[in-house]
């Protein structure tokens, strides 16, 4: 009898209007809407994802951008040419060593 009374304690207190009104209003913030919890963090993440690849984006055009200052001597443009597109100078024998 015991565990019965203490059943009914606790369903009376869980069934209670104020703690249904406190479980919808969980669900709510939740779950539902614009600016549920779910939604909230699936846009944190989107927002870190989106710092990483603006990190990466800089990191590669400083990289370019030191290639363009280096490309703009006459030396280093050749020697870029000669070793990315294979160019050579006219009767010049090129062979490639990999």
């Amino acid at each position: 009898m015991e565990q019965n009374e203490k059943w009914k304690k606790v369903r009376k207190v869980l069934i209670n209007k104020y703690a249904i009104t406190l479980y919808v209003f969980a669900v709510i913030l939740l779950f539902i809407g614009d600016q549920s919890w779910v939604k909230q963090m699936s846009r944190a993440l989107e927002i870190r994802e989106v710092k990483r690849n603006i990190e990466q984006v800089k990191t590669e055009t400083a990289a370019q951008e030191q290639l363009l200052r280096n490309l703009e001597q006459v030396d280093s443009l050749e020697k870029f040419a000669r070793e990315e597109y294979h160019m050579h100078a006219a009767g010049e024998d090129v062979y490639l060593v990999e």
